[in-house]
């Protein structure tokens, strides 16, 4: 199964889980009738009779009237949990007393964490996500979050601490996995759903503690108690039920993933021994904090310590994980690296310069992208090396491409990477990457810099002056994953600093009159990055085939303008992408009617393409772009930036043999937008 059928068996799942939470609030429904009825008929001194005549009895409206309550009741709860959880993966990491460590990580063991997860990311194609730290010696870890755009690693600190790079790159992995495959929206569903059916037993609860205060005659306390008493009993067979749908749910997810880990870091080592590692220390993987059962689903491993003959259990048992990966093992009780061991471990990685930053990890080889003499030459792919990448690696890199990933970043200047993790060095990170001056003559760029000196803030102004030399002799092929690695620094940014930095952003965009095919790939990826919802209000004729269909048309015709400067040439590419796509001809746009507005909006209403049916349209993408054989660099950058806003993360391209520079292609008139 791939990252496609991942993601459409993630929808699948989705409505499944409405259907079977309507069945508990159907049972929930019937279970109150029935002791309501029950209460009714004995508070009369009726004598015996059935069940069916005491229902019966109620009378029509009363039942219709429970059915109303108890439905609006757990429908208001749902929906007040959810919109609690509305900021994604960092209202269920702060929930949890997780604290940030993106900007700041203190100490070896937080740096290599934030190492591990920015290697996986870059590699992957996707934003590097926050990382946050849970202070709780237990080792587990979990990934939340409505969208990769919007995700959250969280590390517990005897994760981080008591587990080798490798365990702690199994774990990681096994997170992405689960933020590839469409899980976390799923998990945040079953929390805000759960919550709903629990608050009737909450209610109970509450009035079981009422029936004690003082102010009411025996029979009135008597008549509280007796009504707390049942909806406790009701809200928690909800609970019941509804937690057996959840552990059945997670359980099967959990094996998926672990597959998915090994596949991602080509090594069940890893993995397998940070399940070993779980077992054999005394906290194991139990969470502390108040509201972690709230969250089990989410974790790597079970933080819970008991459950009912394993019906609640939302993870497999450790031994049928492991067992799974490593068939050999003999069970628990093999010796394991101690506390301070690792602590050793992690201090002797950093002394020998192997785990303070991502590009100095390993020696990384020098593919044919160039070497740091031609750091400064874009490089090109022929259509097998694309067309490979997005059959087999989307949300899988290759090891190939993990190792490029780390070669790429090996390229980028120290400080370069340093701005990355500073919010006022990102800004002026961004700006230089806009401006790109190895793409610009100075009269372009005198205008640029003359709008950063009116607009930017002073000091991110001198950020700017002091990267310029770096971002100079930086690689095309480095500016996505540089631009990835400083999305966590810039979602820290106040929302009014974010304003004017997007229209700094959009003012160096149209600087010249015209938008270039890498200003507009970056700066779709920044806006996927930064706002989870960045295009609802254009989000209006979304969603019909007909609306979808051309959606992708237009696209195909902007890469087809991409990738051809004459006209013929790019009607030919045009015709060839329709043709991959299956879809019927149809007259090719000109290059005029290529505008900003119009590219935001198609890539909004393609983003609703059925998880089955994008592989097809982003293989007519690439047959577009490469209709002469070879994909050059900037078309790469489009490609990618497309992919990303689809959802779709898709891992640096491994480069050919033969690199060569390419000159960027205008696809708008910025007058016209």
């Amino acid at each position: 199964m791939n990252f496609f059928e991942y993601q459409d068996k993630a929808r699948r799942n989705s409505t499944l889980l409405v259907a079977l939470f309507a069945v508990a609030v159907l049972g929930l429904i019937a279970i109150t009738t029935l002791f309501i009825a029950l209460l009714t008929h004995y508070s009369r001194g009726q004598g015996s009779a059935s069940l069916v005549q005491m229902i019966g009895g109620l009378g029509w409206d009363t039942v219709a009237t429970i059915a109303v309550t108890i439905t609006a009741i757990i429908a208001i709860a749902s929906f007040f949990r959810l919109r609690q959880l509305a900021a994604g993966g960092r209202a269920v990491a702060e929930s949890l007393g997780g604290k940030k460590i993106n900007l700041a990580p203190e100490g070896l063991a937080e740096q290599r964490a934030l190492n591990v997860v920015e290697e996986m990311a870059l590699a992957s194609g996707t934003p590097v996500p926050d990382v946050y730290i849970i202070e709780d010696s237990a080792i587990n870890a979990f990934a939340a979050g409505y969208k990769p755009s919007d995700a959250v690693v969280g590390l517990t600190r005897g994760c981080i601490e008591q587990l080798s790079r490798e365990q702690l790159q199994g774990v990681v992995a096994h997170e992405f996995s689960h933020i590839f495959n469409g899980d976390m929206r799923l998990n945040i569903r079953i929390v805000g759903l759960l919550h709903g059916i629990l608050i009737i037993g909450l209610l109970g609860s509450w009035l079981l503690r009422g029936s004690h205060f003082g102010g009411r005659d025996n029979r009135g306390r008597a008549a509280v108690f007796g009504i707390g008493a049942g909806l406790l009993v009701i809200g928690y067979t909800g609970t019941f039920f509804g937690n057996l749908i959840k552990s059945a749910v997670s359980r099967q997810r959990e094996y998926l993933a672990d597959a998915s880990a090994v596949q991602f870091t080509r090594s069940n080592q890893g993995i397998a021994g940070a399940l070993k590692k779980i077992g054999n220390h005394a906290p194991g993987s139990n969470l502390q904090a108040a509201n972690a059962s709230e969250f089990s689903h989410m974790y790597f491993a079970s933080s819970l310590k008991h459950s009912l003959l394993g019906f609640f259990a939302t993870h497999p048992p450790l031994t049928a994980r492991i067992t799974r990966l490593d068939p050999g093992w003999k069970g628990f009780g093999a010796q394991v690296t101690s506390p301070s061991q690792a602590g050793s471990a992690i201090g002797s990685a950093a002394t020998s310069g192997n785990d303070i930053h991502i590009s100095s990890l390993h020696e990384a080889e020098t593919y044919a992208a160039g070497s740091a003499s031609d750091a400064g030459t874009p490089y090109q792919a022929r259509l097998d090396q694309v067309l490979e990448t997005v059959n087999n690696n989307i949300a899988a890199p290759s090891a190939d491409q993990l190792e490029l990933g780390r070669s790429l970043l090996s390229r980028v200047p120290a400080d370069l990477k340093s701005a990355a993790h500073d919010p006022f060095a990102a800004r002026a990170l961004v700006y230089g990457l806009l401006i790109a001056p190895q793409q610009r003559e100075d009269e372009q760029q005198q205008i640029q810099r003359d709008i950063l000196t009116r607009s930017a803030h002073p000091a991110v102004l001198r950020e700017f002056n002091k990267l310029e030399p770096s971002l100079a002799r930086l690689p095309l092929e480095c500016r996505l994953p540089l631009l990835d690695l400083s999305i966590p620094a810039l979602k820290a940014l106040a929302p009014q600093q974010y304003q004017i930095f997007k229209r700094n952003v959009i003012k160096l965009l149209r600087a010249d009159g015209k938008v270039e095919i890498w200003e507009w790939a970056l700066y779709r990826v920044l806006v996927h990055g930064l706002e989870p919802k960045p295009d609802v209000q254009r989000k209006v004729t979304s969603g019909t085939s007909k609306a979808i269909a051309d959606a992708q048309r237009f696209l195909l015709a902007t890469m087809a303008h991409a990738g051809n400067s004459d006209y013929l040439a790019a009607k030919r590419a045009f015709e060839a992408g329709l043709k991959q796509l299956g879809a019927s001809p149809t007259p090719l746009p000109t290059r005029s009617d290529i505008t900003l507005q119009r590219l935001d909006k198609a890539l909004v209403i393609a983003a609703d393409t059925a998880p089955l049916k994008k592989p097809a349209f982003l293989k007519a993408l690439v047959v577009t772009l490469a209709h002469d054989g070879v994909v050059e660099g900037s078309e790469i950058e489009l490609l990618r930036a497309i992919a990303d806003c689809l959802d779709c993360p898709m891992p640096p391209v491994l480069p050919s043999t033969n690199p060569k520079a390419t000159e960027s292609m205008p696809v708008a008139d910025v007058q016209s937008a």
